[in-house]
């Protein structure tokens, strides 16, 4: 039986696992994308000690850092249950196997929030994303839509808009928000159109990918050409894998200043939790947290 396993791959869980390795504990990290959504940021900006560094670079340090400590690492592998039985928990993965933890740290993130509309799921891969860093260069020359205003759209267009011919912004809000400073750069490329207070309706296309978009404003139904799309309208609690925790609406795992959930001996920490501020820094401050409340909580439990 391991002492801590820690559900998740991102920021906070990678360094709750450094924090409890370095305490000596007995312990697991399941991931079923190593690197979270970190990863997917071209270029972070305000995390302390580095003035500018991709999402990717990022994540390869803190993943380096962790493999000083040896720590078992199961990758692309996903936790479909966890199940608590006494004093201990059971963790059930999609690969048929299970492990069980005297304490767990859910870490899982959060996963790309869909539009729910006519064309989405046909041309997912044939067009239609949700990850520009993974599939921006696609477009050099080309013509791409971002759907969404804030932050992840913002990155997104600043990946586009220098390669391809044209991009166009659909936003449902009245003015783009994200960050001032991303907001005021992209909006100076020549190459970019924005329809604000308008939502994308359809997609559609043929046998080769997306070919056009519909997008609805209060006054009229318009068709845009555009040779691909990508949805960025914002992240979704990771969580439904654990189901015997306390959530809010959103399916956010409720915690209160320590990372407890509700489930004595679970703790969570990063995106996956109802904090209201979603950054890395504050999710690597979180793992650290959660790493350390959960062996306060193992100790007091060995002490019994």
């Amino acid at each position: 039986m391991k002492d801590i396993v820690i559900i998740g791959g991102g920021p906070a869980a990678i360094t709750a696992s450094i924090y409890a390795a370095r305490q000596g504990m007995d312990l697991m990290v399941i991931a079923e994308e190593l690197g979270g959504q970190a990863i997917l940021s071209s270029a972070i900006e305000n995390y302390t000690g580095f003035e500018l560094i991709s999402g990717a670079e990022l994540i390869g340090k803190f993943i380096s850092h962790a493999e000083e400590f040896g720590i078992e690492i199961k990758d692309s592998v996903r936790v479909t249950d966890v199940k608590k039985e006494g004093n201990s928990f059971s963790i059930y993965r999609s690969d048929g196997n299970s492990c069980r933890a005297r304490a767990v740290i859910v870490a899982s993130g959060a996963r790309p929030r869909k539009l729910g509309i006519a064309g989405e799921e046909e041309f997912v891969g044939r067009g239609l994303a949700y990850c520009a860093i993974c599939d921006a260069p696609i477009y050099k020359d080309k013509t791409a839509l971002v759907v969404g205003g804030g932050n992840s759209a913002l990155d997104a267009v600043r990946q586009l808009a220098p390669i391809a011919k044209k991009v166009y912004m659909v936003d449902v809000a009245p003015e783009l928000g994200g960050e001032a400073v991303l907001r005021e750069r992209i909006l100076k490329f020549p190459n970019l159109e924005v329809f604000n207070s308008s939502e994308l309706t359809e997609i559609q296309g043929d046998s080769d990918g997306i070919t056009s978009v519909t997008v609805s404003n209060p006054d009229k139904n318009i068709e845009i050409k555009t040779d691909g799309v990508f949805v960025e309208i914002g992240w979704e609690a990771s969580s439904d894998f654990v189901k015997m925790v306390k959530k809010n609406k959103k399916g956010e795992i409720i915690i209160d200043s320590d990372n407890r959930t509700d489930v004595l001996g679970l703790f969570a920490a990063g995106d996956v939790t109802s904090v209201s501020k979603k950054q890395v820094i504050v999710a690597a401050g979180a793992g650290a947290s959660a790493a350390l409340n959960a062996i306060d909580y193992l100790t007091r439990l060995k002490e019994k």
